[in-house]
């Protein structure tokens, strides 16, 4: 792991603790968000080291994170939103999105299909692992608790 690698990361926990203190999460759930983001950042550095693909990396970032978060959720009894929105802001593609758009408006519709691809990557990454993750909780958990009928 690189210096840089490392600096990522803990900015990815800083960005997080912004938005978790900015949702006004309680306390005791900060170090939880924090560690969310960091988590979140460092799986997607990992995704790149094996695939340089952003809607891979992306997708196996947002599928960790949703575990993280919702295994921890369950442990402390919060939903799982609390510490999903805050972990997941890492990897929400905004300087992709700032040139798609800054690029349609001055006409520059092959940069702008370039980097419009590019966020629609990120964000379908980060979407479909979010979906992938809640889908297979909710069958396991919906299993577990429904009577046998035998």
């Amino acid at each position: 792991m690189t210096v840089e690698m490392i600096i990522q990361i803990l900015t990815g926990a800083l960005g997080s603790l912004g938005f978790a203190l900015l949702y006004r999460l309680r306390p005791e759930h900060l170090p939880l968000a924090t560690l969310g983001g960091a988590l979140a950042w460092g799986a997607y550095l990992l995704g790149m080291q094996f695939s340089d693909n952003i809607f891979v990396a992306c997708l196996f970032a947002s599928v960790i994170c949703t575990l993280y978060s919702e295994i921890l959720a369950r442990i402390n009894k919060i939903p799982v939103t609390v510490l999903l929105i805050p972990s997941v802001i890492p990897l929400i593609p905004g300087s992709s999105l700032y040139y798609a758009m800054s690029s349609l408006v001055q006409r520059d519709l092959e940069d702008g299909w370039f980097y419009g691809k590019l966020t629609f990557q990120y964000a379908l990454g980060i979407a479909l692992g979010i979906s992938l993750v809640w889908t297979f909780w909710a069958v396991l958990f919906q299993r577990k608790n429904q009577p046998r009928d035998n």
